[in-house]
């Protein structure tokens, strides 16, 4: 049994947030080291966005392919003139009026201020955390921090800094600890392009999350084109690879009754099921749960369908979760994909998909 001061060598770069954390962040990014931080969607691994060597450790780390963009962290929105070109009154409204937030905005990136290999293209991906944690470290740090999600990629983005920890452990010298995130999903990322149709201009929402097309179309004074897209995969740092995989594989189900049909190549006494779902179809279905716990299936509820951000925050522990218990199949229940179990739903096909 690990003895108490064991866990503490463990963790010891799991620090609590405080002046003198965020000072330290400070000197490791100047360093060209790499900070882990916590924001109101994930955790994230960051480097100082201006320098090379910085931004390439994180590449090297996590086993990312290098054409896999960044997103930038900055601290206010002032900040973003000294890095981006803000083009027209749409992109000024959406900073204006979303930022800080669960947010990622594509803007002109002017020259000789982010690292090309954090922004291969003539683009920046700008974000500010609202997190407030983020945002102290983010002032103390002075400069633009350059982050993926703190994992090892193709895995679940954590949402707390021990899911961190089990991913990178300490080959990263600093891990920021302000528990579970708000959110449990990465920010929505978006551009705004020429509409083709009217010669306007419109927004393209590349990842969904937390703002959906809805907020979107309440931010503007005027009707305005708003769409989710796949296209331009290189321009979203999550569209062109496998994302969100665990060791077992990942399976969606619309009814329980399906389970045993779907999971037959897996009957097996050395196989280990989950299956994840809401409290209203436990309750609909008790005889069918009661029967598959008795089995070789364990059942595990992801709250209820009228609290869908529940479900969203918890998704990736539940993974993670999986993961570490070596499950070969967890099935999903299939949520309505409509507002938040719209992106609960892209995530988990991702996951499925890989």
């Amino acid at each position: 049994m690990m003895t108490s001061n064991q866990r503490n060598e463990k963790h010891k770069n799991i620090k609590s947030p405080s002046k003198d954390v965020y000072q330290e962040a400070k000197n490791l990014l100047e360093a060209w080291q790499l900070v882990v931080f916590p924001t109101e969607t994930i955790y994230w691994l960051g480097a100082d966005a201006r320098n090379d060597k910085a931004v390439l450790s994180i590449f090297e780390l996590k086993g990312r392919p290098q054409d896999n963009p960044l997103i930038s962290h900055l601290w206010f929105k002032e900040q973003i003139k000294d890095y981006a070109t803000v083009e027209n009154e749409i992109q000024q409204t959406i900073i204006d009026k979303l930022m800080p937030g669960p947010l990622t905005l594509l803007l002109k990136k002017k020259k000789w201020t982010i690292s090309n290999r954090s922004c291969p293209l003539d683009y920046v991906w700008i974000r500010l955390p609202s997190n407030s944690v983020a945002q102290e470290f983010l002032q103390i740090a002075e400069l633009p921090v350059a982050a993926p999600s703190a994992n090892i990629s193709w895995k679940p983005s954590p949402t707390n800094a021990e899911m961190v920890y089990d991913n990178l452990g300490n080959n990263v010298p600093l891990i920021i600890n302000d528990w579970e995130s708000f959110a449990g999903i990465e920010s929505t990322v978006m551009r705004v392009v020429p509409n083709e149709e009217n010669w306007k201009l419109k927004i393209q929402i590349l990842r969904p999350w937390f703002l959906t097309k809805e907020d979107l179309d309440n931010c503007f004074n005027r009707e305005i084109k708003v769409e989710y897209t796949t296209k331009n995969p290189e321009l979203s740092p999550w569209m062109r690879y496998k994302h969100y995989s665990i060791a077992g594989h990942v399976r969606i189900f619309d009814e329980i009754s399906n389970i045993p049909n779907l999971s037959k190549e897996f009957d097996s006494k050395d196989t280990k099921i989950w299956i994840l779902l809401t409290q209203e179809l436990i309750d609909s279905n008790k005889k069918l749960v009661e029967r598959f716990e008795k089995g070789w299936i364990t059942i595990i509820p992801r709250w209820t369908k009228s609290n869908l951000a529940s479900c969203a925050h918890s998704l990736f522990d539940h993974y993670h979760t999986a993961e570490k218990s070596w499950i070969n199949l967890l099935f999903v229940e299939r949520l309505p994909e409509e507002w938040i179990g719209y992106w609960i739903m892209n995530r988990v096909k991702r996951s499925a998909e890989a």
